[in-house]
């Protein structure tokens, strides 16, 4: 007997959902609106926010960027830091950014809570702009396939979240490199569209973003590598038509370099880096130079992996110079190599792994100190643009540990969306938050550079740049005139002090932190501390810089003036002549220098001293009254008259002028003048003195 063959129970298959292609569009665009908004979400809190950091050199005191429209064909045709008080750097051309600058002060003013809008306003509107970027890679027949669909989601809200952001986002000044990001994926969009799509519109769209984040900062020449790149891996053009490309950008790169050079050629290159900015610039030779270089890209791994430690300054002497030795090093170079080498022998395969880690060195490349040593030993910032990169390998590895590669489905709503790949989402969700904590964590010590620079100096202890910002922020909290709380001012003071000490012992060649040390002692009226520092600062100065010195002259005639109000005349006269020596023209100096001669009985010297000061200053009515009284007490009493009136006709609120002529009347023995210029001398002190 036959029997019927049972066919084997199989499990339940998850049917196919059919793709709705108006309900597909309509979730493609529900999540690009959840990806700008879940940016702009994480960093509002920094529109309360003011400047911090460099923002002032290129907002608020810069004489180009404060005339409003006016000032943009200056900022068009010169260097970037041409405006800035103050500022040295350069010479480097942005000119996108801080036009940007002079429309927003145009138009609102001096107002840094509109600046900071603008920055999260901007980075929302990248992030959407990565995700339409995205998913125009992952087309297939004009259409995102399901599996691009959802890796441009992850890889986006990865790239929104990563806190490494914060500083580029929070800083002001930093939208330097979110218009050279923007404008670069913008460039990349046009550019891959127009290999199926209206060749040359798109291809002229393409070009002139490109252009514009040229010209936004520097790094963006690493796009003319990204853009043949990115077409070769995510389209089938022709080998032939991705040259004509390659060459169109080429042609831009030169146009801008050209430009570039015209606008820069008369700015002076003195501009040299200071290895207090890059820590390079120490190491003793080139091989120790590059092992340290190839540390530095071990730190950004790390921080990529780990956004827990960040901070604004890794200045002198945050990373030590390391030798060919070190084990660190030599993993840092390993690591480089390794993904390097990986990434060049899988990109034939359009392996998007190998795509993920050539973004991110070839973007690194321009600022890794590698290559060309820059105006800084490290920062995160320079992680802005590389670090998709990392989020792109990091999404595909989700994707494919998740197993989410196999979802077939189309997703016809944002619930089948975030449903079926829910181990994916999971995991994303669990990452999202950890990032998102940190992120808004970060935003906080962005309020302000004391803020800043007071949280970041405990990460940062290595470094003198980072403890004598710090110590400047609190001495400004003490000389505030607004700041009534005597305790805080106190303890300011005394902070500053030790942060300065602190910038001292790690960079002990450096004057600055001499002289602001000088300057919290004569706030304590320590004057002999104030003198020893800002004379070590003077001395180390290969230039003479006016008003530190002016400030040194300043110090010992107050330290004079200490010793003339307690008696001590004769330690009094060698301070006046060391503020003198610094300050020829110091006319007060004199004065009061012939005061203590005054007191000592010395007139001849008193009279030499105060007609010097008024030499140098005709009203400086005091110097005549001290003649006068020399001349008194020397029994020329005529001589004195002639300089007490002329005193008086200077300043007529002044009673003591007039009471000296009381006294010389009395001593000439006219009782009667002699006792109307006491009554009046007496008279001006009711009026004006009491």
């Amino acid at each position: 007997m036959n029997k019927k063959r049972i066919p084997p129970i199989s499990k339940a298959a998850t049917a196919a959902i059919p793709v709705d292609s108006k309900a597909f569009k309509k979730l493609k665009i529900s999540l690009g609106i959840i990806i700008a908004v879940f940016a702009f979400l994480l960093y509002v809190q920094s529109v309360a926010y003011n400047y911090t950091l460099d923002d002032h050199p290129v907002i608020d005191e810069n004489t180009i960027t404060t005339k409003g429209f006016a000032g943009i064909p200056t900022l068009i045709k010169t260097d970037y830091w041409y405006g800035c008080i103050g500022k040295g750097g350069g010479p480097i051309y942005r000119p996108t950014s801080v036009i940007m600058f002079a429309v927003v002060w145009q138009l609102f003013g001096n107002a840094p809570h509109i600046y900071h809008f603008m920055n999260v306003l901007l980075y929302a509107i990248t992030c959407l702009v990565l995700f339409l970027l995205l998913c125009k890679l992952f087309e297939k027949d004009n259409q995102v396939t399901t599996y691009g669909l959802l890796f441009s989601f992850v890889c986006s809200l990865l790239y929104t979240a990563h806190p490494l952001h914060t500083e580029v986002v929070n800083n002001i000044k930093s939208a330097d490199e979110i218009l050279c990001f923007l404008f670069g994926i913008l460039a990349m969009y046009f550019v891959v569209k127009s290999v199926s799509d209206k060749f040359i519109l798109n291809l002229v769209l393409s070009g002139i973003c490109f252009f514009l984040a040229l010209i936004s900062k520097e790094s963006g020449t690493s796009l003319l590598l990204i853009i043949p790149l990115t077409l070769f891996v995510f389209t089938a053009i022709p080998l032939k038509k991705l040259g004509i490309i390659s060459s169109a950008f080429l042609g831009i790169t030169l146009v801008y370099f050209i430009i570039r050079y015209e606008v820069l050629k008369s700015v002076p290159q003195a501009n040299t880096i200071s290895y207090l900015a890059n820590s390079l610039l120490t190491a003793p030779d080139f091989i120790s130079r590059e092992t340290t270089a190839f540390f530095i890209q071990l730190k950004y791994f790390y921080l990529l992996i780990v956004p827990y430690a960040l901070t604004c300054d890794y200045n002198f002497s945050m990373i030590k110079i390391h030798s060919i030795t070190d084990p660190l090093a030599l993993l840092g170079l390993t690591v480089c190599l390794g993904i390097g080498i990986y990434a060049f022998l899988n990109i034939s395969k359009k392996s998007i792994v190998a795509f993920g880690i050539l973004f991110y060195l070839i973007m690194l490349a321009p600022v890794s100190n590698i290559f060309i040593l820059i105006g800084a030993t490290m920062a995160e910032r320079f992680l802005y643009t590389p670090s998709l990169g990392f989020c792109l390998v990091l999404t595909f590895y989700l994707i494919k540990l998740t197993n989410s590669e196999s979802i077939k489905s189309g997703f016809n709503n944002l619930s089948q969306f975030l449903s079926l790949p829910s181990k994916l989402f999971i995991v994303v969700s669990l990452i999202l938050v950890l990032y998102s904590i940190r992120t808004i964590s970060r935003n906080f010590v962005w309020v302000d550079n004391y803020t800043a620079f007071n949280h970041d100096v405990e990460i940062s202890d290595n470094s003198t740049t980072a403890h004598y910002a710090l110590g400047g922020e609190l001495l400004d909290i003490y000389s505030d005139p607004k700041e009534k709380d005597l305790n805080k001012k106190s303890s300011s003071l005394d902070r500053a002090i030790k942060e300065f000490t602190k910038s001292i012992a790690i960079a002990p060649k450096e004057s600055g932190a001499y002289f602001m040390l000088g300057k919290c002692y004569l706030y304590k009226l320590d004057y002999a501390n104030a003198l020893e520092f800002m004379k070590k600062c003077i001395q180390l100065e290969k230039y003479s810089d006016t008003s530190d010195i002016k400030t040194l002259a300043a110090t010992y005639y107050d330290f004079a003036l200490q010793y003339n109000q307690s008696g001590g005349f004769d330690k009094s006269i060698p301070l006046f002549d060391s503020a003198i020596k610094y300050y020829p023209n110091f006319s007060s100096a004199f004065n009061n220098k012939g005061v203590a001669y005054l007191e000592l009985g010395k007139y001849k010297e008193a009279i030499e001293a105060c007609e010097k000061a008024i030499e140098l200053d005709p009203k400086n009515h005091a110097a005549y009254t001290n003649i006068g009284c020399a001349y008194t007490n020397s029994k020329q009493y005529e001589q004195a008259l002639e300089y007490l009136k002329k005193s008086i006709s200077l300043d007529s609120t002044d009673n003591y002028p007039v009471y000296i002529m009381g006294i010389t009347y009395q001593q000439m023995g006219d009782a009667e003048k002699s006792k109307l210029y006491l009554e009046k001398s007496v008279n001006i002190q009711k009026k004006y003195h009491q």
